[in-house]
């Protein structure tokens, strides 16, 4: 199992449309706002690596009130820590 983050910055009077959309997304295991340079950040997780990018870029990165967004992929699994 892969796990990445997404960083969102949001548009303004979008922030919670948008996130009730991203928590029905399948494959999405948490969506929080929050306060800092991103406007939300969504824990996302799949079988492999290529499951995660696709996650990514076809279900997350298309859905509207999204100006801008970050995948950060975990890399513990595979460096064995």
């Amino acid at each position: 199992m892969e796990t990445g983050y997404v960083f969102l910055n949001l548009k303004p009077g979008m922030k919670k449309d948008c996130l009730l959309r991203i928590r029905n997304v399948e494959g999405v295991k948490e969506a929080q706002l929050v306060i800092g340079l991103f406007d939300a950040i969504v824990k996302i997780e799949g079988q492999t690596i290529e499951d995660l990018e696709r996650l990514y870029l076809d279900r997350l990165d298309t859905i509207p009130g999204i100006a801008d967004s970050r995948l950060q992929i975990v890399a513990c699994v595979r460096s064995g820590k």
